[in-house]
């Protein structure tokens, strides 16, 4: 009997949510941190996003690396950004209409920490994609979740989407999803 081997690069499907599904992706400067993030991720950690969309309590994506592995990176990306928004909330940008996210996310938040606040759901969802009508159909949801949500009418009008031409990782999406070519 012959063995099966996996691909050495999996495309992967992922989910990144946001502690108690707070909205907190629709203040322009917590989104503009999290597409630096994701534009440092590609260019110095090998992150290779194939399609995404950034929604106002999560980010989805297919994704993979070209080297590492996509969950130590993710981490380290939920670990950056975590950071990052603190320190926006902290440095003044919160205001009456983000105060209470804080109380959400200390909820949310490690006990062992003093600060106690985390954004990120501790657990990180990823789902192998093995054949191209998979990565099709997984990447036709991901740029049609705004238009579910009521957000926009065309996935095209919707700005942190790789379906919008003018989208802010726009130089950083690789073209062709089908990883086995």
């Amino acid at each position: 009997m012959r063995r099966r081997t996996r691909k050495a690069k999996e495309v992967f499907f992922t989910e990144l949510r946001i502690a108690g599904s707070v909205p907190l992706f629709v203040q322009p400067l917590i989104t503009q941190k999290m597409v630096n993030g994701l534009r440092w991720s590609c260019e110095k950690r090998g992150l290779r996003i194939y399609d995404y969309s950034i929604l106002p309590d999560r980010i989805v994506m297919i994704a993979n690396t070209a080297w590492g592995s996509l969950p130590d990176l993710l981490e380290s990306y939920k670990a950056f950004t975590s950071k990052a928004v603190m320190l926006i909330f902290r440095n003044g940008a919160s205001n009456l209409e983000t105060s209470w996210m804080l109380s959400v996310f200390q909820e949310y938040g490690p006990s062992d920490k003093p600060e106690g606040v985390h954004i990120w759901e501790r657990e990180l969802f990823l789902q192998s994609l093995y054949k191209q009508d998979e990565i099709d159909k997984q990447s036709l949801k991901i740029q049609n979740r705004a238009v579910s949500l009521g957000i926009v009418e065309k996935p095209e009008h919707f700005l942190h989407c790789s379906a919008n031409p003018r989208n802010p990782l726009d130089g950083w999406i690789v073209e062709a999803t089908d990883p086995w070519s």
